[in-house]
Parts: structure tokens; sequence; C-alpha cells
């Protein structure tokens, strides 16, 4: 799977074996690395997979973006990937998003 986005390869390689949707979990329509909260942060943590439907109906919307945000924390503990920090200045500034 060829993941496209200015992110950093380190950060592509950790979604590289990710081969469902993150949010309706389809592995039929093409993957893709979606910006959570536009491409203000290359970090992981404002990074999700996508498949091209659910990608283009993203509308950027509070609760949208919690929702991925929960999502890739989930992820990102469970795969027990350290965090930067870049990562850890990326979770200070949304911290709002990641509070279940």
């Amino acid at each position: 799977m060829k993941l496209k986005n200015p992110f950093k390869d380190v950060v592509r390689n950790l979604y590289l074996y990710q081969y469902n949707c993150q949010d309706c979990g389809r592995s039929d329509r093409g993957l893709e690395l979606h910006h959570i909260i536009g491409r203000k942060s290359n970090s992981k943590l404002n990074a999700i997979v996508l498949c091209l439907d659910c990608h283009k109906k993203c509308g950027h919307s509070r609760e949208e973006e919690k929702k991925y945000a929960q999502i890739t924390i989930r992820f990102h503990l469970r795969e027990k990937n350290k965090l930067e920090k870049e990562d850890i200045e990326f979770y200070q500034d949304n911290v709002l998003l990641y509070q279940v």
C-alpha cells in the first residue's frame, strides 16, 4: 500500500500494515493517510487511515476530528508506539479531542 501525504516516512510506516479503513473498516476502496486536524501538524497523532469514500466525506467538523483522534490514540496505545516531542506538543495543543 502506498500512502500519499506529506507525513514523514517514519509516520507513514506506522500505518503501512493497516489494511482497513480505521473509520468504516472497509478494505476494498483504496486507502489514504488523512490529516485529522488539517495539515497543521504531521504528527502521528494527526493521522488516520481512511478509505477513499470516508476521506471524500471528511468535513473537518469538531465531532469528526474528535472521533478520529480517539481512534488514532487507541491505535497507537495498542501498537505501543512511542510518542515523540512533536506528538506530545500536538496532543497538548489538542487535548480536548482526546477526552472520552
